[in-house]
């Protein structure tokens, strides 16, 4: 049979006609070839379950075809060696195409089908492909959105920080990494709702409280000239070291001898273990092991802390007044870091209004049998009957012996509140992978008492990002905060700019270091898969040569520095565009149209997986196929001189730009028009 071919195009009527109104989209190809991949495998009597087995694969030379059919599980079924396989499958999708698919845009899109070892590949037309992808990619500002078939509301919970420091790096992937998977989310056609829940109440927050009691004198952010989040968490480092203090001279105490003589009674030394610590050794054991006991048994700032607690709980006015105004102070300092990092919220939650949730759910849930009670009062679940057999834990306790509630409850009641408020279908939490035995447990109990939900709740797991000499320590004030970070990151970026760029002025350089710092920040942490641990590099981060966000704004802003010199982007329409687009033709060119024809189905990919490193590789290697075909001298478009040609590679890079710009937005990184 005759298939069209760049040197016997199809009428361009014809394409403008059916080929954009039948195949809608580029994620809609794959679905055809697959419909047409099984019309022709059931012409050759291959069982369904086999045909559904048979998946699509993309070649990895383009020279061996768009889209190739694997032949290998085939081969018991026919008992042939899978190129004889594959010569018989590309004689019956001769037949189909032939047959009923002739006159069609997907007919008219494949070219030629032929064996390729034991694949049967199709080779796409580049003049019909040019058109569908460019017109799409241009045409349409949702391109490669709305890809899921079946949309869905989800739910987002990610920051969720404490009243009682400021946001730290950790903090910081957390906020991009929630923001970016909701992004991303929404962009393949879900609704999205993306809540906060502020851990404001708590022993942890009246420690900042009682350090800034005892020792604040008065001090405000505006008296001191520090912002709000940071002066809070200056007196949560205050009341560790003070703490500190206190247990190292408590160490030294009698008292502490008699609880060391009880501790070392109930922590044995192995009498079999072949080296035995000296005394000294003992004592350093105890004092690690027992400061936690210390400050909840006999530490004085530990009661006065645990006092707090029970006047907040009580509604104490004097306490209530001293939390309410740190907390403010918190609240505008983590609205200030929100705004600088590009993070947003459909809405906000406060621990102190939900940490009774779950309360009621609990006592009907023993009502009805689901939970047990112990002999001491306390309402447990029984871990082993949900599954989770062998955990050191094996009741779970929900309801204290005195009626309060636990973080489980409070999550248990907010999780069903937020089900029934927003009518969702799923809901994600973004939480470090310290937390995953709390979240396995959460879900498990909550599909005990809904079994609705099962299936339903995901918990987001990401790796910690970690400093040169280790994990951060908020209580020490090891760590590196968010606003210190984005100052670090504006710096050098500002560094940067200003060393390749000295005419800049004073308020161009400012906004360019800073869009260009948050470029690098964001991109730098989200390259990452969420669960791999970062260690992260501000200044490999900045490098505009690498993998990285300055080199991707870059490229954007180089293509639209192209179409400023050209005088503007090309404006044709109709077939005078149609002609520029099939006039694309070489290897280079199609190169960067396959990698744009990619972009739907990777962002896809990127939503389902809530991985946003997917869409940052993407952009980088797009980067890095728009620079080798800018860079061969045959495509240099300011340098060429035939019309035509000039105008479709000027299509192809406004292409890029925009899906460049579409890309970085979901990563919720601005784009700039020159650098």
């Amino acid at each position: 049979m005759a298939f069209p071919t760049a040197s016997r195009p199809y009428h361009p009527s014809f394409q403008r006609k059916f080929l954009k109104a039948y195949i809608m989209r580029i994620q809609d190809i794959d679905a055809k070839i697959n419909s047409l991949k099984s019309q022709a495998l059931r012409a050759l009597d291959v069982p369904e379950e086999l045909i559904a087995a048979v998946n699509l694969e993309t070649p990895p030379q383009p020279e061996m075809g768009d889209r190739g059919i694997p032949c290998f599980s085939l081969a018991r079924h026919f008992r042939k060696a899978p190129p004889m396989i594959a010569e018989d499958l590309v004689e019956s999708l001769r037949t189909v195409i032939e047959g009923s698919l002739k006159d069609t845009p997907l007919g008219q899109l494949i070219a030629e089908v032929r064996p390729v070892g034991p694949y049967a590949n199709l080779f796409f037309d580049r003049a019909a492909l040019a058109e569908l992808v460019l017109s799409e990619a241009l045409d349409d500002q949702k391109f490669g959105a709305d890809t899921t078939a079946s949309p869905e509301h989800w739910a987002f919970e990610y920051s969720a920080p404490n009243t009682n420091k400021p946001q730290h790096l950790g903090h910081v992937r957390n906020d991009l990494l929630g923001y970016s998977v909701a992004q991303i989310t929404r962009w393949a056609g879900h609704k999205v709702t993306r809540v906060n829940l502020i851990n404001d109440r708590g022993i942890h927050i009246c420690k900042s409280m009682l350090a800034y009691q005892k020792w604040g004198d008065g001090e405000t952010p505006e008296s001191s000239g520090i912002k709000g989040d940071h002066l809070v968490g200056k007196y949560y480092v205050r009341f560790s070291q003070e703490l500190a203090k206190e247990y190292a001279a408590w160490l030294e105490s009698p008292a502490s001898d008699a609880r060391f003589e009880t501790w070392q009674a109930e922590h044995p030394v192995d009498p079999k273990a072949k080296t035995q610590p000296t005394p000294e050794e003992r004592r350093a054991q105890f004092a690690s092991a027992y400061k936690d006991a210390y400050f909840n048994q006999d530490s004085a700032l530990g009661g006065d802390a645990r006092a707090m607690l029970l006047r907040w709980e009580a509604g104490d006015a004097d306490t209530m007044a001293l939390w309410k105004m740190m907390n403010a102070w918190v609240f505008k300092g983590f609205d200030e870091t929100y705004e600088r990092l590009g993070i947003e919220f459909d809405h906000t939650y406060y621990e102190s209004q939900t940490y009774k949730f779950g309360k009621d759910i609990v006592l009907d849930a023993l009502k009805e049998g689901l939970l047990e009670q112990l002999e001491d009062g306390a309402i447990v679940a029984d871990l082993e009957k949900l599954g989770l057999s062998g955990q050191a834990q094996a009741k779970k306790v929900l309801l204290r012996s005195d009626g309060t509630s636990v973080y489980m409850t409070q999550d248990i009641g907010t999780a069903l509140k937020r089900f029934e408020t927003y009518n969702l279908d799923n809901m994600v939490y973004v939480v470090g992978n310290e937390q995953e035995y709390h979240f396995q447990v959460l879900f498990k109990v909550l599909a005990l008492l809904k079994p609705e939900l099962a299936g339903r709740l995901y918990h987001l797991s990401y790796g910690m990002v970690e400093l040169p000499e280790g994990k951060m320590k908020s209580r020490e004030g090891k760590v590196v905060d968010a606003d210190d970070l984005m100052d670090q990151m504006e710096a050098l970026a500002n560094e940067a700019v200003q060393e390749r760029w000295p005419e800049l002025s004073p308020e161009d350089l400012k906004e360019r270091a800073r869009i260009i710092g948050m470029a690098a920040l964001k991109f730098y942490i989200l390259d990452f898969n969420p669960r791999t641990t970062v260690s992260f590099d501000p200044k490999k981060s900045i490098d505009f040569q690498g993998r990285t966000g300055p080199y991707c704004l870059y490229s954007y802003a180089r293509i639209q520095s192209i179409g400023r010199k050209m005088g503007g982007w090309p404006a044709h329409t109709g077939e005078a565009r149609d002609a520029c687009l099939r006039a694309l033709q070489t290897d280079l060119e199609f190169a960067l149209i396959r990698h744009l024809q990619d972009w739907p189905t990777l962002a896809a990919r990127s939503a389902a997986d809530l991985d946003p490193s997917k869409i940052s590789e993407y952009l980088f290697r797009l980067c890095k196929s728009f620079s080798t075909l800018y860079n061969d001298d045959a495509h240099k478009i300011v340098d060429i001189e035939d019309a035509q040609r000039r105008d479709a590679l000027l299509y192809l890079a406004q292409a890029v730009a925009q899906t460049l710009q579409k890309g970085l937005n979901l990563l919720g990184i601005e784009t700039l028009e020159e650098m």
